[in-house]
């Protein structure tokens, strides 16, 4: 029986800031790494658990230019999204917590803040490195927090500490500053005991013509897809043009770190794209249809970071996917992106350093 049972050994045990010398790092002239014991807990054996947030309070006085995150722990983490909120928001002393309890909303910290990174299904140590001098902006005084889903499948429990590591550079090393996107495919109807996948196309160009009053301008830098068990890859493609169905990206098989970091990035406009497709691709063996969820269900995400002013959200939500048809013996699913688009903003205010 799957159950709530996470014991909270120790909030944050440490907190470090280093640049190579004695003196301590001033992230707004040199390259600095800042890093925590976010939290220790224990997963209990056969426990399934969606409901675990995680804070680390930066206590940052300047902004942080992100160039790079590190994640390791020991094991309970199925996946992770970790994004940023200036310290007045979501204040609850360091370390584990209930995100129910706290109402909190990964779209609000979203906005609130940003999107960070995402923790690749049953990681247990990778990196983030963008492109040199790509940048994710953290404002001044902020909070990093993790929206996490813990799964222990074995029949022992699981000690695990969270251990980020962030890597900054100055702004006068920034050449292109990140804003974040998604797209998830949530109808998800993977047939019983057959090859199916899910595709959805987010044509983004005229979103930023209406709120830029100018051509699309979007250069990809980096991209994290995830699934769970039953997938077998994940395809990003530009969408529209005289380059419509070109991979950019693809990841097969299941493995430890989905992420992939473009360099030189892909211009979209460059390549006369209106925006991307993303297919994900299953394999179900089971007699019964699998759905969007977690435990034994699927997931179906590619989180992005981009050099653009234009941020969005697209979703293929239940109840709207629009084709099916069977090709070389894989049924393919089709649905029409719902699509939320807005302007980053850059200088985002912090917090306030209490």
């Amino acid at each position: 029986m799957v159950l709530r049972s996470v014991l909270i050994l120790s909030a944050v045990l440490g907190v470090t800031a280093a640049c190579g010398g004695d003196d301590a790092c001033d992230p707004s002239a040199e390259a600095c790494v800042f890093e925590a014991d976010v939290s220790t807990i224990t997963v209990g054996a056969g426990v399934e658990d969606e409901d675990t947030c995680q804070s680390w309070t930066l206590n940052n006085a300047t902004e942080l230019w992100v160039n790079g995150i590190s994640q390791t722990n020991e094991g309970g983490y199925h996946h992770a999204n970790w994004f940023f909120v200036p310290d007045n928001q979501f204040d609850l002393p360091d370390g584990t917590w209930s995100c129910n309890d706290a109402a909190f909303s990964e779209l609000q910290a979203a906005l609130l803040g940003g999107y960070l990174f995402a923790l690749s299904t049953q990681s247990q140590e990778e990196a983030q490195e963008l492109p040199t001098g790509s940048a994710i902006r953290i404002p001044p005084y902020s909070r990093i927090i993790g929206s996490s889903h813990l799964l222990n499948a074995g029949t022992s429990d699981v000690e695990t500490t969270m251990h980020l590591r962030i890597h900054t550079i100055p702004l006068v090393d920034v050449a292109a500053k990140m804003a974040p996107a998604r797209i998830q495919y949530h109808d998800l109807d993977l047939n019983p005991n057959a090859q199916s996948s899910f595709t959805t196309e987010c044509l983004v160009a005229q979103d930023h013509e209406d709120l830029f009053d100018a051509p699309l301008d979007y250069k990809l830098h980096y991209a994290l897809f995830h699934y769970h068990q039953l997938g077998v890859y994940a395809r990003l493609e530009l969408a529209g043009g005289p380059n419509d169905g070109e991979v950019i990206a693809l990841h097969e098989g299941y493995g430890e770190n989905f992420g992939q970091a473009f360099d030189p990035p892909i211009d979209l406009a460059a390549k006369g794209a209106l925006g991307l497709r993303y297919t994900c691709g299953f394999d179900n063996p089971r007699d019964q249809t699998v759905g969007w969820g977690i435990g034994d269900q699927e997931m179906c995400v590619v989180a992005l970071q981009a050099e653009t002013s234009l941020a969005f959200e697209g979703d293929v939500p239940a109840g709207t996917a629009d084709t099916e048809e069977i090709v070389d013996g894989e049924v393919q699913h089709g649905g029409p992106c719902a699509l939320t688009a807005f302007p980053w903003d850059f200088t985002k205010p912090g917090g306030t350093g209490h």
